[in-house]
């Protein structure tokens, strides 16, 4: 459930005052292969590393990536990596991360970043990735993703993998972009975007976009057939609009950055026993962010990086229910939280890479309040507030020229829990070559119980205990081998063991009861040519057990995935036309069912810059019409999503 207060004229006016926190992030889409290569990821350490000398076994998609293969959202582009997969509720898109995966836990085992900044808002510690994820994928340089418990450097929600989003910086526009989108189901998108650097050295982005759509006109749900709601047909009731602002500038050492989305869904599937087709069924969500940056290099072999921010997050909701008579339920969140980090690194000593850092955070507010309208009635009314203190520490130590040893270990503590979390992270890389990296890796880390599932249970009779910390322990074994700089060949052996899991318990009420393993292969090809043809291939299997039904096979997890990308240049280079096919195992439901398996197939042409600035891309998304099925939420077990749908876009850059 959600929350949420509107947002005042003032809090907008900050927002467009303000502006971006990240690294310096070079134009990806005009490197060499050598130098792609060699790109530095932000990610797996907080200082740039390259992917085959980092404790982690990371994934980057490019501006480029995302431009052939025409990605609408975040969900989609994450979609395309080996061992994710992410999947609807008609609400919200959730990612299911090596076979794990929770229904309507908005995401929040996933840390999500944009430029090293935490997006997880502080109530039910969403990561949003559809509509409403902040940024366009237009602003998008690289995304960077690490599965597994990386929460040793980064703190809570890091539970199953992080994502860091680096954005462009404006001179990757070098002027004013007007885009235009049009799509099947009434859908449509218009974009505003102007970026410079100045001859003083300074560079400033801006962007402000708006999409709506009308979705599905009839959208049938099995569990409403009935004569008393419309049949299980929803009319008309899959409407969706967004609208993002985001600018940011940098100057010698200091970058500002501030961000604001805005998501209206119309919700169709009433899963809560809610009335079914009812027009007061929506969801709005609204978040904001401003931050600022500084980084200094105190020596040649010291720098120091400092940032402070101010976030935001507002959520609402109704829904009809029939309580012998047609009662709204109004469902508000309203959190703010602010602080900031200071961070050191070093190569003082030799053969030594040391980092350390001190994190603070303060919530300001975490206020969930749910009620019926008319008659009034309080359900539950809470407002929690407190401190975030962490500490951490990591050491590269080159034991020898081919191999290192990364040891790291973080401290942290949460006014959401008694007991103050202690969680290391080791890591061994063999490098005989500049070609092969041979990495073992261990972390632990923990996720707190939001402030969210921390209330949940007053709304039921009864009190239970105070809720611990879920705990995860992730061993991986990983080969990167680059026989050429144009080719990547990875393979990643997997397992983890997951304690405290919350689960609602016979009564509907939240316990630390689940515990699961999981145990997994991920196979990938990449190869990359100098003329912009890409092909890329992956295999991920996984399982999940759960231990409380005997090593059954946990729900939402697909047993195995495979991927398939290619992208050719066409029209004597004047554009690309790039296949998209994903396939998805049948998933287990809450309930026992098992959806079908599935497979998509997208296709997508873009054009180069034609006369006069102009771009044009034609996109056709599951092009088989596949009415594939996903797990659901209460009672829909399971939900079909929508069939095929097409897409043009217009860019024009001056």
């Amino acid at each position: 459930m959600k929350a949420i207060l509107n947002y005042s004229n003032s809090l907008l006016s900050v927002c467009l005052a303000l502006i971006s926190v990240t690294t310096y992030a070079e134009d990806l889409t005009d490197l060499s292969l050598e130098e792609l290569v060699n790109v530095e990821i932000v990610s797996a350490s907080r200082i740039g590393q390259q992917t085959n000398k980092a404790p982690a076994s990371v994934a980057i998609i490019t501006a480029d990536d995302i431009r052939k293969f025409g990605w609408r959202t975040l969900a989609e582009a994450l979609n395309s990596l080996r061992g994710l997969n992410t999947f609807s509720d008609r609400n919200y898109t959730f990612l299911g991360v090596r076979g794990f995966s929770r229904l309507a836990d908005y995401n929040s085992r996933t840390l999500v970043m944009i430029d090293g900044l935490r997006m997880n808002e502080n109530v039910y510690d969403s990561g949003n990735i559809g509509h409403e994820f902040m940024l366009d994928l237009d602003l998008i340089e690289r995304i960077e993703f690490i599965p597994g418990s990386g929460s040793t450097i980064y703190g809570a929600n890091a539970f199953l993998g992080m994502i860091n989003i680096v954005t462009k910086q404006g001179h990757a526009l070098n002027g004013s972009q007007l885009a235009g989108e049009a799509g099947t189901f009434d859908s449509y998108k218009g974009r505003l975007s102007y970026g410079k650097r100045f001859d003083n050295g300074a560079d400033w982005l801006i962007s402000a976009s708006h999409f709506d759509s009308a979705g599905v006109g009839n959208l049938y749900f099995p569990a409403h057939d009935s004569s008393e709601t419309n049949n299980g047909i929803a009319h008309y009731r899959d409407g969706e609009s967004s609208t993002r602002f985001f600018t940011k500038a940098n100057w010698n050492d200091l970058t500002l950055s501030a961000g604001l989305v805005r998501r209206y869904r119309d919700v169709p599937t009433a899963p809560w026993g809610d009335i079914f087709n009812d027009p007061a069924a929506y969801d709005d969500d609204k978040q904001f962010f401003v931050t600022a940056n500084y980084q200094h290099d105190l020596s040649d072999n010291t720098a120091l990086r400092a940032s402070a921010f101010y976030q935001g997050y507002d959520y609402e909701s109704e829904s009809a229910y029939d309580l012998g008579g047609r009662v709204i339920n109004r469902d508000m969140t309203s959190g703010r939280w602010l602080g900031g980090q200071v961070q050191l690194t070093s190569r003082v000593f030799e053969h030594h890479r040391l980092m350390t850092g001190l994190e603070y955070q303060y919530d300001l507010e975490q206020h969930l309040l749910n009620y019926d309208i008319n008659p009034y009635y309080v359900y539950g009314d809470d407002k929690l507030s407190g401190h975030r203190v962490e500490w951490y520490v990591q050491d590269d130590i080159e034991l020898h020229e081919d191999f290192t040893a990364s040891l790291g270990m973080r401290v942290d503590y949460l006014h959401l829990l008694k007991d103050v979390q202690v969680n290391p992270r080791l890591g061994l890389i063999y490098s005989p070559s500049d070609a092969l990296a041979l990495k073992l890796l261990y972390s632990s880390t923990f996720r707190a119980p939001n402030s969210a599932e921390l209330t949940y249970n007053r709304y039921y009779p009864g009190q239970l205990p105070t809720l611990n910390a879920e705990e995860i322990r992730d061993y991986e074994a990983v080969a990167e081998w680059r026989p050429e700089p144009s080719l990547k060949l990875l393979a990643a052996l997997h397992m983890n063991h997951i304690d405290d899991l919350l689960e609602a318990n016979e009564d509907g009420m939240l316990v630390n009861h689940g515990h699961y393993h999981t145990y997994g292969l991920e196979l990938e090809a990449e190869k990359r040519w100098q003329n912009g043809r890409l092909f890329k291939a992956s295999y991920a299997f996984n399982y999940l057990a759960d231990e409380h039904l005997k090593e059954a096979r946990g729900y939402g997890s697909p047993l195995f995935m495979v991927k398939l990308h290619y992208a050719e240049p066409v029209f004597y280079h004047r554009a690309t036309f790039s296949i998209e096919n994903i396939f998805i195992s049948s998933q287990k439901t809450f309930s026992g069912q098992s959806t079908d398996a599935y497979n998509l197939l997208n296709l997508h042409l873009t054009t180069e810059p034609l006369l006069n600035g102009w771009t044009l891309s034609l996109d056709g998304y599951n092009l088989l019409d596949t009415a594939y099925e996903v797990p659901g939420t209460g009672v829909n077990d399971i939900l079909t999503m929508n069939g095929r749908e097409l897409r043009i876009k217009l860019m024009f850059s001056f």
